[in-house]
């Protein structure tokens, strides 16, 4: 998930867990212990992007990672604050729980998270909510900036914690009715369609659970398509086919960094061409736009050349074209409304 929301749940936590014991200053170890996983980002600087992928969301969000530096950052804060009673256990369940809660909602996206590293480099996804939601993190996030400014003593405080994680859970038992919802509607789309997907994964559109992405393997390409828990039931799932187009690569390329892409895509990918230049696309991270343009090309393209930005190129085009226009449309379709608009 985004930042603003591990620190605003880290926020609740800590109010929750710590506060009596630490006050406000267990707020500020509850934000900063639900973010300490993402330090792998700073991987970036220092590898190529292909080996950072699989990098981010590995062993620093591993619930071994939680265990060990959770019991040591336990230790560190009984030093700091040497002057409190803080019993170990109590600080090292308070540490270990706020980073396995950061992995374990990490898997809610699509990315995937390497739970079982380093022992087992399987990783894991739900696909149940994008990786910013506001609806998610908008009752975490009040409730924080209250908590931030409220007074000690304040009896309501814990309420508004409370308040605030309920909502969220709320909203994640909202998101798996609505994924359950979705899935049989493909289910049903792919019977009608004669269509025999030996898998598919269903993950949330962009900043909501309402309107979902689609994709289908076959052996002989991908099927995807958007579809909202609002559309007409009596229309069926409207389906695109993608071609894999593995035979290019029997062109020269960069065989660890296909093998890497391979690896972190987990089976769904296609490769594309354009001016010469070979793409390889991860379907598990939606098309730009691909909710209104038919054939919309895939928001996670890598070129398999070298000399090109491949950092710039990653995700380019995630949110390109989101202007008011496309905003209004964007909410028309995920309340069931058609705006399919033309083809690429």
């Amino acid at each position: 998930m985004d930042s603003i929301t591990h620190v605003s749940l880290g926020i609740c936590v800590g109010e929750i867990l710590l506060s009596k014991k630490l006050g406000k200053k267990a707020l500020i170890w509850g934000a900063l212990a639900q973010n300490l996983p993402d330090i792998d980002t700073g991987a970036a600087f220092f590898v190529s992007p292909d080996n950072d992928l699989l990098i981010h969301r590995s062993l620093t969000h591993s619930l071994f990672f939680a265990l060990i530096v959770g019991l040591l950052l336990a230790l560190l804060t009984k030093r700091i604050h040497r002057n409190f009673f803080l019993p170990f256990s109590t600080l090292a369940f308070f540490f270990v729980f706020q980073l396995a809660l950061h992995d374990l909602l990490d898997t809610c996206n699509s990315y995937g998270t390497g739970l079982l590293e380093p022992f087992s480099h399987q990783r894991f996804s739900i696909n149940l909510l994008y990786v910013a939601d506001p609806l998610f993190t908008i009752g975490l996030f009040i409730a924080s900036i209250v908590l931030i400014f409220k007074d000690n003593a304040n009896k309501n405080r814990k309420r508004w914690a409370f308040g605030a994680i309920f909502i969220s859970v709320f909203y994640l038992f909202f998101a798996g009715f609505n994924k359950a919802y979705i899935n049989r509607r493909a289910d049903a789309s792919f019977r009608s369609q004669k269509i025999n997907p030996a898998d598919y994964f269903t993950t949330p559109a962009p900043f909501n659970s309402m309107l979902w992405y689609i994709t289908a393997a076959t052996d002989s390409g991908y099927y995807t398509a958007y579809s909202s828990v609002w559309d007409n039931t009596k229309h069926p799932v409207e389906f695109e086919k993608h071609l894999k187009n593995y035979s290019f690569l029997t062109k020269p390329v960069n065989r660890d960094v296909v093998h890497n892409l391979v690896e972190f895509a987990g089976n769904y990918y296609t490769i594309s061409q354009s001016n010469n230049v070979l793409y390889f696309n991860i379907l598990r991270f939606e098309q730009v736009q691909g909710w209104r343009i038919k054939n919309a090309p895939f928001a996670f393209s890598y070129p398999l050349v070298s000399g090109h930005d491949e950092y710039l190129l990653i995700q380019k085009g995630r949110l390109a074209g989101w202007n008011g226009n496309a905003i209004k449309k964007y909410i028309e379709r995920i309340g069931g409304r058609e705006v399919m608009e033309k083809t690429q």
